[in-house]
């Protein structure tokens, strides 16, 4: 049994390696030059999120190369990348919180005109 638990953290090591290393491949594409360093941890920042690497890149897409923390708010408060492009009182809702408006207070905005930001 020692030897499965084991087996089985080395094989979530290796996912979690695997989907760092597709996060710093997407990030070095998108973030300019910064220095490898910077990119590795952006890449473990989007790596702790726990997203699949088609939703990362979308996510990366939205809100940004250091919206890691945005899209781990966004998934909390159930807010979706679909609606990213949704504008509310004038502003995209990506616009809003890279502007800095947390996601929660997004989502109370939403609420309150009736709409819905989950897919």
């Amino acid at each position: 049994m020692s030897r499965r638990r084991s087996e089985d953290g080395g094989r979530r090591r290796e996912n979690r390696r695997a989907r760092e290393d597709y996060a710093f491949e997407v990030l070095s594409r998108r973030a300019g030059h910064p220095r490898r360093a910077e990119l590795r941890d952006l890449a473990q920042a989007w790596t702790r999120v726990g997203l699949w690497p088609a939703e990362m890149e979308a996510w990366i897409g939205a809100v940004g190369v250091n919206g890691a923390a945005i899209a781990r708010d966004c998934l909390t408060a159930g807010i979706a990348v679909s609606a990213m492009d949704i504008v509310l009182d004038g502003m995209r809702v990506k616009q809003r919180l890279r502007g800095g408006e947390p996601a929660f207070s997004v989502l109370a905005r939403v609420t309150a005109c009736g709409r819905s930001l989950s897919d």
